[in-house]
């Protein structure tokens, strides 16, 4: 079972990832990204693009997510202390917007 983990820093490394079909492209256009990669203190997260802020390098961030084996973790809550925005990622709402149901 993963471990909850909570990590604070600023954001680099970011990239904002459109998922169509099978096919995964990077994209600058935040509102057309699926999933979205970065780093705090070299740390590689992931994180569902549903209803998620915008960050930009170098924010200062807090997440909170389940680690895995890999290193990495995946997202489930997240507050941008530079902006102020929260998000949380809730699994029925992206189930309903499946990747695979064309969103």
């Amino acid at each position: 079972m993963a471990k909850n983990e909570t990590l604070r820093g600023p954001v680099s490394n970011l990239k904002y990832i459109e998922k169509t079909g099978r096919t995964m492209r990077y994209t600058d256009k935040a509102e057309d990204a699926t999933i979205v990669n970065f780093e705090i203190d070299g740390r590689a997260i992931a994180a569902m693009n549903f209803d998620f802020p915008t960050l930009t390098e170098g924010d200062d961030v807090e997440v909170k997510g389940a680690g895995s084996r890999g290193g990495g973790m995946e997202a489930v809550q997240l507050h941008n202390h530079t902006t102020g925005t929260e998000w949380q990622f809730d699994p029925r709402s992206a189930a309903r917007r499946s990747f695979f149901r064309g969103g």
